[in-house]
């Protein structure tokens, strides 16, 4: 393989490489492993010049095999005298590290690499390969080659594989890298040399191969002028006779050898056909429109709209089988008549095969259309010997270019010089185009060529420079002695230490890290498990206070029963928020997602932060306009700006500004910075001027309780809310803030993938109609029933009462007056809620349902199911709301909605 890579650099027409990896290769394996790798260099040399043979023939025949074997015996011979005058000169193992070692190898590579170029080039001309006038520069460029490539690649292949090991792999850095950077560097400048010498050596070729081309593009031009002079003879006022087409063409032939035939063929409608037939027969008995069969056989040509036989052809001796052929009859013919009629220029055919030539000659058929005179309609055209036509305008330029000629449209070679058709790498390619056809050009200079212009500047350019290489490579090893080896292997170990030292800190960080987390995720999993354990009872508790007090209010008398009366309603819901900011948290409330689109409610977002903010405090809401839509709970949404609404006011005692913002994000999965999102989002990021908050405050702001607000002017609750709301929304939070800098809350919510907002029931009147009668109250809690019970009866409705599912289920079978069944969803027997619902939906598919919910671990499947649900503590008007929300939502699947 080095070999072959070292041969890219030989310069042609020769093929030695001004460095020869693979001479030091060998001598290394027989310095290392003795004779044993002499039959392996002897298979390496062999298979490398017969793949190097191949490659330059696309052949391999006994004189290529003879020389690679010859070539393969020289190359082992070499890599057997230098193995063996190495290991008893400097011996083996070979540190190379004193000055008598190194002066050694320097002075003896040139002498063992004598062998191979004498012995390879022998023989290479006893068997003719090499002539005798190149013999002398062979050998020179051999020798060096060899011997430049010994002093590079076996100090190298020492690196890897030589003894004593930790030595030589210690200078794999101080040594090996230097020399293939300083390598690099002057193969790098021998290329620019290597292509300013090829750009020079061909610039004339480059001129020749222009002109070339040129001469190929006038030369087929004046045959389309040829064209155009015999159609003004065919326009002519008097009809051109076949003598007179003889005589016209006559000297055109003479003067013109590459001309093949010259062809006039009338334009004959279908109908015309027998008489034009029958006319031809004076000159030409027999004459009849013909095709050729896809076999090749000549027959009457079958019926066509218009015919194009070729009626006056010359010369006629050898082209009688032409007379009466219709070119309209074959594809290329055809398109080519076809585009001459319509666009009135010279137009060419594909390449076509002259059968009335010797040989294999390709031809081309230029047409040239004749729309009207007294010979009537019709076309003109020659036929091109292309062989003849390009020997004759590249005779001047034969003995220094070869040249193809390639028909594009069909990749069809229409002349070639090149040793085959496929053969020979071309240097020079152009297009041109001519008679509606595209035509390419390739040219390459001739071996002869580029031995004239063979330049050797980048040659001496490498050989200077891998010779320096080598020289650079005996200093450096000179400079690694046993105190270098020492300090490599010290290195190595500090190395070592250092890493397994880092490891071990990365190692103890991440569980630091782990261990940080899942004390966090326990802490929040015993608050939401808390929270989730009293909610149920809790807001069972608050729907009985609330209720009585709403019923306690409309009857109290006096200013003092009033403020007693308030004070429990603002408990209650006091209670209820702080309920639903834990359940918040804990990502166990029932959110209701719907579409929705903030640009629409920059207004409402404004005046509902009004009341939470001061004055003095400047708020500013901005949502662009290509602003996707969310998909969010909407009133929890309002209580997470309002809870960040109030913080920042606090942050800001003494005036600031609050600024709402709104951006599209797409977060992918490779992203660093989605902290776990992917997709589409929209960040409304919320910020404050106020005081701002440490790092560490930071870490546990969204702690529920954690607040460093004093007693009695916070809850710490608000973030947590925030947090739960986002996470359980599908979306995340983030926190940007530095003490005195302000502070901005990012909540990144998800987009609502083409939803559109549901539309309000149109049906308001369901409520109205069932006002007075019976609703049924499923409920296990005594007192919760009996608030229910009376809040309903204050706003118009019957109520009865039982106390489960069962009992629900054969009140209803008995009482036809029920109109409407309100139930708790956690019950005690066998049946909860939503049970009851699903079997009333099946049983009484008209009976509206509405399920009042404190807490359930189902709360977040329920979403998912068609009822109307209510949170408690409820309210006397929002048990009425969804009272006719259930009622309505019934009405609408009644009427076939």
């Amino acid at each position: 393989m080095t070999g072959k890579l070292a041969l890219l650099l030989a310069i042609p027409p020769g093929y030695a490489s001004p460095i020869f990896p693979p001479a030091g290769i060998a001598v290394a394996a027989t310095l290392i492993g003795g004779p044993m790798a002499l039959p392996w260099v002897f298979l390496g040399s062999f298979l490398l010049n017969v793949w190097t043979g191949y490659s330059v023939s696309d052949q391999l025949d006994e004189t290529g095999c003879i020389a690679a074997i010859v070539i393969a015996v020289a190359s082992t011979g070499q890599a057997a005298v230098g193995g063996s005058v190495l290991r008893r000169a400097i011996g083996y193992p070979a540190p190379l590290d004193n000055s008598r070692d190194l002066s050694l190898f320097l002075l003896l590579s040139p002498v063992f690499c004598l062998t191979s170029a004498t012995l390879s080039l022998t023989g290479l001309v006893v068997l003719g390969v090499v002539k005798l006038p190149a013999l002398m520069s062979s050998w020179i460029a051999w020798w060096i080659g060899d011997t430049l490539g010994v002093l590079l690649a076996l100090p190298l292949v020492l690196v890897i594989a030589g003894e004593p090991r930790a030595l030589w792999h210690g200078r794999a850095r101080p040594v090996a890298l230097p020399m293939l950077l300083f390598l690099a560097l002057f193969t790098a400048i021998f290329i620019r040399v290597s292509k300013w010498e090829h750009d020079e050596a061909l610039l004339e070729f480059r001129l020749l191969s222009q002109q070339t081309l040129d001469k190929i593009r006038a030369g087929l031009e004046e045959q389309g002028v040829i064209l155009e002079q015999l159609e003004r003879s065919f326009s002519r006022p008097a009809p051109l006779s076949r003598n007179d087409f003889r005589h016209l063409v006559r000297s055109l032939l003479q003067r013109f050898p590459t001309i093949q035939a010259v062809k006039w063929a009338p334009r004959v409608e279908s109908a015309q056909r027998a008489t034009f037939e029958a006319a031809q027969h004076s000159d030409l008995p027999g004459f009849e429109i013909r095709e050729v069969d896809p076999s090749g056989e000549r027959r009457r040509a079958g019926e066509r709209a218009r015919y194009f036989p070729v009626t006056y052809v010359e010369p006629l001796k050898g082209n009688e089988h032409i007379v009466g052929f219709d070119l309209a009859s074959e594809a290329g013919r055809r398109a080519a008549v076809e585009a001459t009629l319509n666009a009135g220029t010279v137009t060419a055919t594909p390449p076509i095969r002259l059968v009335q030539e010797q040989g294999e000659q390709v031809g081309i058929l230029l047409v040239y259309a004749v729309h009207d005179g007294p010979n009537g309609a019709g076309v003109v055209s020659v036929a091109l010997r292309m062989g003849t036509f390009m020997t004759g305008l590249l005779a001047p330029v034969a003995s220094a270019i070869h040249v193809r000629l390639v028909d594009l449209e069909r990749g069809k070679v229409l002349h070639s010089d090149f040793a085959s058709v496929s053969g020979g790498s071309s240097s020079y390619s152009d297009i041109f185009t001519f008679g509606g056809r595209r035509y390419r050009v390739e040219t390459a200079p001739v071996e002869a060529y580029l031995a004239q212009h063979r330049g050797w500047q980048s040659w001496a350019v490498l050989v200077i420079g891998v010779f320096s290489t080598g020289l650079l490579g005996a200093l450096l090893l000179l400079g690694t002695g046993y105190t270098q080896r020492i300090e490599t292997v010290v290195d190595q170990r500090t190395r070592d230490l250092a890493t397994v030292n880092r490891r071990l800190e990365i190692e103890i960080r991440e569980r630091e890290h782990a261990e940080a987390a899942l004390r966090q995720a326990q802490r929040m999993e015993a608050v939401g498990q808390l929270t989730g354990g009293i909610a149920h009872d809790f807001n069972n508790l608050l729907t009985v206070i609330s209720g009585n007090a709403a019923m306690l209010n409309d009857t109290a008398r006096g200013d003092a029963m009033g403020r007693r009366v308030t004070a429990i309603m603002q408990a209650a819901e006091r209670g209820e928020r702080l309920t639903r900011q834990l359940l918040a948290f804990s990502r166990r409330q029932m959110l209701r997602p719907e579409p929705v689109d903030l640009r629409h409610h920059v207004d409402r977002i404004a005046d509902m932060l009004s009341p939470a903010l001061r004055a003095d405090i400047e708020v500013k809401v901005e949502m662009p306009e290509e602003l996707w839509p969310v998909l969010v709970d909407l009133a929890e949404f309002q209580m997470a700006l309002i809870n960040l609404g109030m913080n920042a006011r606090d942050a800001m005692p003494e005036s600031g500004r609050f600024r709402i913002e709104a951006r599209n994000v797409t977060f992918d999965i490779s992203d660093p910075t989605s902290g776990g999102l992917v997709g589409d989002f929209v960040a409304v990021t919320l910020s404050d001027t106020g005081a701002g908050m440490a790092p560490e405050v930071v870490a546990r702001a969204c702690e529920p309780y954690f607040t460093t607000k004093e007693i009695g002017l916070g809850s710490g609750l608000g973030l947590s809310q925030v947090y739960g709301f986002a996470q359980q929304s599908g979306g995340a939070v983030s926190i940007a803030s530095a003490i005195g800098k302000g502070t901005s809350i990012t909540l990144f919510l998800p987009r609502a993938e083409g939803a559109e907002p549901p539309a309000a029931p149109s049906n308001v009147t369901a409520a109205a109609s069932v006002r007075g009668s019976g609703v049924l109250v499923v409920e296990d809690e005594t007192e919760v029933a009996r608030v229910t019970m009376e809040v309903l009866r204050e706003i118009g409705y019957h109520a009865v009462e039982a106390r489960n599912g069962r009992a629900a289920l054969a009140l209803i079978e008995q009482d036809p007056t029920i109109k409407l069944v309100l139930s708790d969803v956690v019950m005690p027997g066998g049946m909860s809620g939503l049970e009851l619902a699903r079997a009333l939906r099946e049983r009484h598919p008209g009976l509206p349902v509405l399920l009042a919910t404190g807490y359930t671990q189902r709360d977040s499947r329920m979403g998912d199911e068609d009822f109307t649900f209510i949170k408690k503590p409820y309210r006397r008007e929002a048990l009425a709301a969804a009272i006719r929300k259930a009622l309505n939502a019934t009405a609408v699947v009644d009427d076939g909605c």
